[in-house]
């Protein structure tokens, strides 16, 4: 029993052996009553998603699980003839509810535990999306009859694994079933769902009750503004929106949400009051100054020229955003401009001003600021010279090991980029530097060379390059191995000379 709650507590998607050893554990558990009452509370504790994940397990072709619930029948007469017993612990239901039988299945889902125990009525709407027909009708059939009366117990189980199988073939029939029971439950147990821990199903309540207007205004209004799950509280803003209350819509502007205020930014617009996007240009989201850009031209003004008058005085904090603004929505004319924010005391700033002036074309040498001690200066940087790196010989220097790790990741980045060989070379040279991570990076880049590239290097490198390259295979020849050491020497010496390859 102390492995069952175990493995359930530890099981995460994708693995699974656990899930396997979960349920080597659960057919031990049912050879005793007791234990298996134990083991069946163990899994309704589960999380959501276990369920589907324990339920494709069970037929995993490599899996071969010891007999929880009778064993599949033989086909033809014999089978008739010798039909398995009834499963007689709701844990042995539960087994054979995902056994690759169809017949066992169908049994399964028609017992009478699967109607009266709560906690088998995840696998139960997993069945409900079964992949034979006959199995299917019979478990939406006993889904039905749960539903008939829907409690806050039932759908709280029932739901987050209906909305997590609804992506499926056969899913969207049980999300409408769970839909329907849900425009027949009580505004308690829709406020329950609503507050549920598990974000899927918050969700979908939320949605649900949207769809069929089953939220009061004051609760609707409330979520706007203080849901703790975004998207649940955009949904709000979306119906509060509809509501054409620019009162409501103009407190929203201040949410700390972007996607709510850009709601309320569209909405009031919509209901023409564009005034209010020249307040929002200089928002910390890209996604509430790209529409407070859409309000100012719909009220006819030049967000540009807004961007422009602020940046003439210091905006203080405000400075990072009002050059992305610029960045965004500017002229190669207003180049100028952002250059300054390019030496800003702030990193942040710095790194924006880099965005803005590749956008706006400015003619600047960015390949100066790769030593920037601001790593995500430099990244910034780094993204912008992807297409056109700098000359090699600037970028060789940064790779030297006193150099700080986010500088030498990005000359190793940009370095890699120009040729086969500079990269192999690039790699090595971070393979004998002192810093752990980027050993790592450069051993993991020498094994994707020569998987990918070795066998297309027919034209060797340049001479002084190849007995750079030969010194280096010696000198990281620990952090290689023989083997990998060995493979790069043969390569270096069998590929021909660059300048013999024929035009």
């Amino acid at each position: 029993m102390d492995a069952v709650e175990t493995l359930v507590a530890r099981a995460a998607p994708g693995h699974r052996y656990a899930l396997w050893d979960l349920w080597t554990a659960l057919s031990q558990a049912a050879g005793d009553r007791e234990h298996a009452e134990r083991a069946l509370d163990a899994l309704a504790s589960a999380p959501p998603w276990l369920w589907p994940e324990l339920d494709t397990a069970r037929r995993a072709v490599w899996y071969s699980a010891p007999a929880v619930a009778p064993v599949p029948e033989p086909r033809g007469l014999w089978r008739l003839r010798h039909r398995p017993p009834e499963p007689d612990t709701p844990l042995a239901v539960l087994a054979a509810a995902c056994a690759h039988d169809g017949h066992e299945r169908e049994r399964a889902v028609r017992h009478p535990a699967m109607r009266h125990d709560p906690r088998l009525l995840p696998i139960l709407v997993i069945r409900a999306a079964d992949w034979v027909a006959q199995v299917r009708s019979a478990a939406a059939d006993v889904l039905d009859q749960v539903l008939a009366v829907p409690t806050g117990a039932t759908l709280g189980t029932v739901a987050p694994v209906a909305v997590r199988i609804g992506g499926r073939r056969r899913g969207e029939a049980v999300v409408r079933m769970v839909r329907d029971a849900l425009s027949r439950a009580g505004d308690e147990v829709l406020t329950a769902l609503r507050s549920s821990a598990d974000i899927p199903t918050r969700r979908f309540a939320y949605r649900a009750c949207l769809d069929g207007r089953r939220i009061g205004e004051a609760e609707l209004i409330h979520a706007a503004r203080h849901e703790e799950d975004i998207v649940s509280r955009t949904l709000c803003a979306e119906a509060v929106a509809e509501m054409d209350r620019p009162d409501l819509l103009r407190e929203l502007l201040a949410n700390r949400a972007a996607q709510v205020r850009a709601t309320a930014l569209t909405a009031l617009v919509r209901l023409g009051a564009p005034e209010h996007g020249e307040r929002m240009l200089g928002d910390v989201s890209p996604v509430v100054r790209l529409t407070a850009q859409w309000a100012v031209r719909r009220a006819g003004g030049d967000p540009a020229e807004f961007y422009r008058r602020l940046l003439d005085e210091p905006p203080g904090h405000g400075l990072r955003h009002l050059v992305a603004g610029l960045g965004e929505c500017g002229t190669p004319a207003d180049a100028p401009i952002v250059l300054p924010s390019l030496t800003d005391e702030s990193p942040r700033v710095r790194a924006e001003a880099v965005r803005a002036a590749c956008r706006l074309g400015a003619r600047v040498d960015l390949a100066a600021m790769l030593v920037d001690p601001a790593p995500v200066v430099v990244r910034h940087v780094a993204e912008a010279l992807r297409d056109a790196p700098p000359p090699e010989d600037r970028l060789w220097p940064l790779l030297d090991g006193g150099r700080p790790p986010h500088v030498r990741r990005a000359a190793h980045r940009l370095l890699t980029r120009t040729d086969m060989w500079n990269r192999l070379k690039a790699d090595l040279v971070l393979l004998t530097g002192p810093d752990e991570s980027l050993r790592a990076r450069a051993r993991a880049g020498v094994d994707d060379w020569l998987t990918r590239q070795a066998a297309t290097a027919y034209a060797g490198p340049p001479e002084p390059l190849r007995g750079e390259l030969a010194a280096l295979v010696e000198r990281a020849h620990d952090a290689l191995g023989e083997r990998t050491a060995r493979v790069l020497t043969w390569h270096l010496r069998t590929t021909s000379k660059i300048d013999n390859v024929p035009e």
